[in-house]
């Protein structure tokens, strides 16, 4: 998993250094999606393939295609903050997990422009550069900060409920951050950079590696809305177990 993010990093690196060049178009309103994503996606897919032949796949730009005799399926973003990319915010990432139906057993977050490298195997922890990583030991909200995602752009069903997350806890806490990445967003709850994160509707490939990393790192994993599927929703809300009732209580 590790090669085939990095086998992606020079050309995301060279295109973002490049971006008056860059062709990039619009999904939708406000969701941008570009040349740099697109080969990203494609190298990452013929280094795992090669690798594994039999593996199924679901790639954000590339869809989905069942595995050949078993369950085993690659989750993969392979550029996850294409806006922030695009604009020349170096806030980015490589997203890649892998899934045995729908349990995640092992999960990388690459962030080239930092070096940083998250990973995680479902029982073994979670590293950062190899190095052990916790999520935070905070139970104080009045020290906590958290991140989220606003809504924008063609895909604002959920932002009246968003605000007013943001209105209900801003006051009791150290502040509410809006990264434009989820991977890194879920990367830095098991860091213990921030004590919690939560958001609406988001892909299955934005969010998968960083639920087991979050895990791993001995976090909390809660659907939004309790008793759905986080990765068919893409809902959830992740953070160190002394505040996931707080964060609970005040997401709805």
């Amino acid at each position: 998993m590790a090669d085939a993010a990095l086998s992606a990093t020079a050309g995301l690196q060279q295109a973002f250094a490049n971006r008056d060049a860059l062709q990039v178009e619009q999904k939708t309103k406000g969701d941008f999606v570009s040349q740099a994503d697109r080969e990203a996606e494609a190298q990452i897919a013929r280094k795992l393939t090669s690798a594994y032949p039999d593996y199924g796949w679901l790639g954000e730009e590339t869809g989905s295609r069942l595995g050949q005799g078993t369950d085993l399926h690659w989750v993969v973003d392979p550029l996850d903050g294409t806006t922030n990319f695009v604009k020349g915010i170096p806030h980015w990432a490589i997203s890649i997990a892998l899934c045995d139906k729908d349990e995640i057993v092992a999960a990388l977050v690459c962030d080239p422009t930092k070096n940083e490298v998250f990973s995680a195997e479902r029982g073994t922890g979670a590293y950062l550069n190899g190095g052990r990583i916790w999520v935070s030991g905070e139970s104080d909200t009045q020290n906590a900060l958290f991140a989220t995602g606003v809504p924008a752009g063609a895909r604002v069903t959920y932002l009246k409920a968003a605000l007013a997350d943001i209105e209900r806890l801003m006051p009791s806490c150290a502040g509410i951050r809006r990264g434009g990445a989820a991977a890194l967003d879920l990367a830095y709850v098991a860091a213990g950079r921030v004590e919690g994160y939560w958001e609406r509707n988001l892909g299955a490939w934005d969010i998968a590696a960083g639920l087991l990393l979050v895990r791993e790192a001995g976090g909390l994993v809660q659907p939004l809305w309790p008793n759905t599927d986080i990765l068919a929703t893409g809902s959830l809300i992740a953070s160190n177990s002394e505040l996931a009732t707080v964060l609970r209580k005040n997401i709805l």
